[in-house]
């Protein structure tokens, strides 16, 4: 039987949790995009349809990996989804051990806990908070059982992704890090995008744009989000925005309601 849902005035909601973001809403008129993350896209009440350039896909629970372009249409329904830091463990366990394709049905019973906290918020029989901290300490229980399992990256990759979360404002020119890492420009690339599957430009552009959630509550206009984001204008973000999620960030911002860790 289908929820009645009353979820605050019917926004969509934005969670941040580290460098996971978790989005719990509508999904329609969405654009083709790809971003670094790999995607879990969870159905909470019915199937959603998946469009990737090798065909629509109908499912409940889909995972994406990194720079597969694709849209995906809830189809009026609302769904849970999660952007998981593919050099993470758990990025890395669900893209090494737990799928065999770029795109595929996710059945692991981890869902179907995910899926009821969001039935849980619907119900109003816990809040916003509270469904963010059972969806992290869920994450942390599943975070376990990918330690069981071997999780190597190359350390200089590791060092390079731990520097850029200290600096995620900053742009960091390739020479310079390479540099830093005792490698040659071209080495340090190939070494780079094998490990995480994108470019070292593209991952500064996609920890910018995460970190830039974490501003929206202290600026008052676009161009302010830009710049305290460490882009070069509001254009430069709202193109890098749309490219990653489909939307622009206006259209997203106007109808979203965010909730930080």
């Amino acid at each position: 039987m289908e929820l009645i849902l009353e979820l605050i005035e019917q926004e969509n909601l934005i969670f941040k949790a580290g460098d996971t973001g978790i989005y719990l809403g509508k999904v329609e008129d969405n654009a083709f995009h790809h971003h670094y993350a790999l995607q879990l896209t969870i159905g909470i009440d019915d199937k959603f349809v998946m469009e990737t350039e090798e065909g629509k896909l109908t499912s409940d629970s889909l995972i994406i990996h990194p720079q597969i372009s694709h849209r995906l249409d809830s189809k009026g329904k609302f769904v849970l989804i999660f952007l998981f830091n593919p050099a993470s463990t758990i990025g890395h366990f669900l893209a090494k051990h737990l799928t065999t394709s770029s795109v595929q049905d996710f059945e692991e019973e981890w869902v179907n806990y995910l899926r009821m906290f969001a039935k849980d918020l619907f119900k109003n029989e816990i809040n916003e908070k509270t469904f963010l901290s059972a969806c992290i300490n869920s994450m942390a229980e599943f975070n376990s059982r990918c330690l069981l399992t071997k999780h190597q990256m190359d350390k200089r990759v590791l060092a390079t992704l731990q520097y850029l979360d200290r600096h995620a404002r900053e742009i960091i020119p390739l020479k310079e890090m390479a540099e830093e890492m005792c490698l040659s420009e071209s080495r340090f690339q190939h070494i780079f995008k094998e490990e995480t599957g994108i470019s070292y430009r593209r991952m500064q552009l996609w920890k910018r744009l995460l970190a830039s959630f974490d501003h929206l509550r202290t600026t008052k206009t676009l161009t302010e989000l830009a710049h305290q984001s460490g882009f070069s204008d509001s254009s430069h973000y709202s193109k890098t925005f749309k490219e990653s999620f489909g939307f622009s960030p206006s259209d997203v911002f106007a109808n979203s309601h965010l909730v930080l860790e």
